[in-house]
């Protein structure tokens, strides 16, 4: 790793400048000490409640994430799996079911994975910012750069799971939704 590629620090011409999403602050100065202070502050900024390192923490689902898509003969909306967090679509045919009733059942389905799916990823972000924050103060001990890039770790993911919500013998789905079948 190269000695000047500190997460969201960067070296100008005489100074330090942090940046993070809209906030940065400036240093003068280059040496050692002014390194250390703005790591200082760079990690005050990591501490924040609102701060999600992009790479280790996930976003979670809001209601106004919720869409329905329309297929003529069928009704869709995209969702993730619990365990392993693929990609899958659930589809409500109108064959089966009007429209008046299938586009709320869906909603509702939809509104159920999102709770139990934001239960999980908000522990699964408490541990990954942690991790996160071990490397972040590492660097401020050492001065030298060691904030790995940051990956979804679907093992973490999985367990969280199954000691969140239980194992998936328990549901008829892979989605862990109970109202499920319409």
């Amino acid at each position: 790793m190269n000695q000047d590629k500190f997460t969201h620090i960067y070296r100008l011409p005489g100074s330090l400048q942090i940046r993070i999403a809209k906030w940065q602050a400036t240093f003068r100065g280059t040496s050692d000490i002014v390194l250390h202070n703005a790591l200082i502050e760079r990690n005050k900024q990591y501490q924040k409640p609102g701060f999600l390192p992009r790479g280790w923490c996930l976003s979670p689902f809001s209601e106004d994430d919720i869409s329905i898509t329309h297929h003529g003969s069928y009704i869709q909306t995209t969702i993730l799996t619990m365990l392993d967090r693929k990609v899958a679509y659930k589809r409500v045919y109108l064959s089966r079911m009007p429209l008046e009733q299938a586009e709320p059942a869906l909603r509702a389905f939809k509104l159920e994975w999102m709770h139990k799916y934001n239960r999980v990823l908000k522990k699964y972000n408490q541990i990954k910012k942690k991790e996160f924050l071990q490397f972040a103060r590492e660097e401020v001990e050492t001065l030298y750069p060691s904030l790995p890039k940051g990956e979804f770790d679907r093992n973490l993911w999985n367990r969280l799971v199954i000691s969140e919500l239980g194992p998936e013998k328990k549901f008829s789905n892979p989605y862990y939704v109970v109202k499920a079948d319409f």
